[in-house]
């Protein structure tokens, strides 16, 4: 549902609350996933140290995904919202449900998915990894 909002300049403007935005753009890379063979595992899985919006398997791999829907161009390529901050965090939340899931090595891959305010989907296979010293 639109939210009215009236700005410091009392300019009037109409946008969607965050949440309602994320909602929409998971939708459509679940289905984007799953058009292209993925098995969905588990959306939205949370700990204290934050969130992964969607786990899936490709093929033996397991990929964390981060979506990222934009309202408005004027802040660029949704793609690009993904800090290393934010990289580390979802590399730290990855690492609780791997040691609660595998047993062994399982392979692992860290993808993007951007939603523009068109509904393209944007999806960056391999978007990062961590550093040298992660251990799975």
């Amino acid at each position: 549902m639109p939210v009215l909002c009236i700005g410091r300049r009392s300019r009037v403007s109409v946008y969607n609350s965050t949440r309602e935005k994320g909602i929409k753009g998971e939708k459509a890379a679940i289905e984007h996933l799953r058009r292209e063979g993925y098995k969905i595992i588990v959306t939205n899985f949370r700990t204290r140290m934050g969130e992964i919006d969607i786990i899936a398997k490709d093929g033996d791999v397991i990929v964390f995904v981060e979506v990222k829907s934009a309202l408005s161009p004027r802040f660029g390529n949704p793609v690009g919202w993904v800090t290393k901050r934010k990289q580390m965090r979802i590399i730290r939340v990855s690492q609780a449900y791997m040691m609660g899931t595998c047993t062994g090595q399982c392979p692992v891959r860290y993808d993007v998915i951007g939603i523009d305010t068109n509904g393209g989907i944007q999806h960056i296979k391999d978007a990062f990894r961590p550093r040298g010293d992660f251990f799975m």
